[in-house]
């Protein structure tokens, strides 16, 4: 089991919500990767789990950033060393929890309750939503300050999430983003008054309603739609369309809304 002051879980009607760190925990180091890892995994194969939130635990913090004291610990005891640029990738805890919750069939939601910058802002690029919530905090990846460079994805993820000019600006000038600065511009999906877990509960609980193959279809098919040749793509698309069409749960969905008669131009489909 986890130390409580590194990361805890507990699960509310399908939703697990993962929470890291506390007041005396605010940055990411290997102990809180390997809890994180343990975590998504034990709720990737939990069947009674439909979707899943990430937050952080510290008042003010989602996670800070990636422990520079661990990252110098790190340099100390390599310098003098040569790493070439083709030495093969080793993925550690951090690595392998950001490639589960980007494969793992539920939705994974980052409920940005302040601060994340460096590592805490990565993690938070492999999730499939992202909410930030108002305040005086900092979101981004202001590495090249420290003379060092995004090295958990950010230089992979945020291109995607952002196109690669805007990307390379922000990474270049190592200037992070006010929480609505963030949302403007497409780092986070929204940027709410109140607190973020509670927004990232409602999207949650909304989604647990859906079938979950149609869940874990949608995305599966949206996370690989950007590296999938489009012929690729609309062909696996219409594959599993079929397969949900022709399966008992959506076939009583449809009977259900049809039995409704609903004409009305406002209405739409519940």
């Amino acid at each position: 089991m986890a130390n409580p002051d590194v990361l805890s879980t507990r699960i509310e009607g399908g939703v697990a919500v993962v929470t890291l760190g506390s007041e005396k925990r605010i940055f990411f180091d290997p102990e809180m990767s390997d809890a994180l890892f343990e975590a998504l995994m034990a709720l990737a194969k939990d069947d009674k789990v439909r979707a899943v939130i990430v937050t952080g635990g510290a008042p003010g913090y989602f996670v800070r950033h990636y422990s520079v004291a661990a990252l110098i610990a790190t340099g100390e005891r390599l310098k003098g060393t040569e790493w070439q640029e083709n030495a093969p990738y080793q993925a550690g805890s951090f690595d392998k929890a950001m490639t589960l919750v980007e494969s793992m069939d539920k939705p994974v939601i980052a409920a940005i309750s302040g601060s994340a910058m460096g590592g805490g802002f990565e993690f938070t690029l492999a999730c499939d939503i992202r909410i930030a919530q108002e305040g005086d905090f900092q979101i981004g990846l202001p590495e090249i300050n420290v003379g060092i460079l995004p090295g958990g994805g950010g230089t992979q993820r945020l291109p995607r999430t952002i196109g690669t000019p805007n990307a390379l600006l922000h990474i270049l000038m190592g200037v992070t983003l006010s929480p609505t600065e963030a949302a403007a511009k497409g780092f986070v999906q929204e940027c709410v008054k109140g607190k973020a877990l509670d927004r990232a509960m409602e999207i949650a609980k909304r989604i647990a309603t859906h079938t979950p193959e149609s869940v874990r279809y949608i995305k599966r098919l949206v996370r690989s739609a950007v590296a999938t040749p489009l012929d690729q793509g609309l062909a696996l698309e219409r594959n599993l369309f079929m397969r949900l069409c022709i399966g008992e749960p959506a076939i009583e969905r449809m009977k259900a809304y049809e039995a409704q008669r609903i004409t009305a131009p406002s209405a739409t489909l519940q």
